[in-house]
Parts: C-alpha cells; structure tokens; sequence
C-alpha cells in the first residue's frame, strides 16, 4: 500500500509500529533511525522521493508535507509510552488482538 493510498490503514499501520517502538527497544532505534526501511517491512510502499522522520516526544498525527524539488517529507510523531498502559495492552495492540478496555487505536497521548 501506498502512503497515500489508503489512510485508516496507514494510520493504523503507524500507531502499531509507535506501539511497538514503545515496549522493544531495539525496535524502537531501529525505527528512529531507519523509518522508511520499517515501513516497509511493515508492508507499506514508500516512494523514493518521501524522506520519513520519526519526531521523539513528539504527539498528534503524522504529517506529509512537500519539500523543494519534488519530494515529500513524512514525519511521524513517536510520543512519551503512556504510563496507564500495561506492556500486555500495548502488546496486543501490536499484534492486533486488543485485550478487553485497551484504548491504544490512536497512538498519540
């Protein structure tokens, strides 16, 4: 899919990799640092011209915004783990089996 294809998709998608980025690590260096090599390995097509930035702290929706010559820029926010969360919860939304109650579809806090 591409980025621009199919938003509710892609929006979830982006909250299962935050989610993940919150709970392991190592995945979440790797999602920092690499973005666009994580999205798509999560399945989604990223165009060359899209340069994806991970913004730590950060909170609210990712955002795709045109650059000069051509390209895109999309910045996904990566915000603090919410701290009412339980690991368990966090991880079934990451393997798309919520456990009862988990609040987790939109990742922002």
């Amino acid at each position: 899919m591409k980025l621009t294809e199919n938003w509710k998709t892609l929006e979830t998608t982006i909250s299962q990799l935050v989610a993940k980025a919150w709970i392991d690590e190592e995945f979440r260096k790797r999602f920092v640092s690499a973005p666009a090599d994580i999205l798509r390995e999560a399945g989604l097509v990223v165009e060359d011209f899209v340069n994806v930035v991970v913004n730590q702290g950060s909170t609210g929706a990712p955002v795709l915004t045109s650059a000069d010559g051509g390209a895109m820029i999309y910045e996904i926010n990566l915000p603090p783990k919410p701290t009412d969360l339980t690991d368990a919860q966090i991880g079934s939304w990451v393997e798309e089996t919520l456990i009862n109650d988990s609040p987790i579809p939109m990742c922002s806090s």
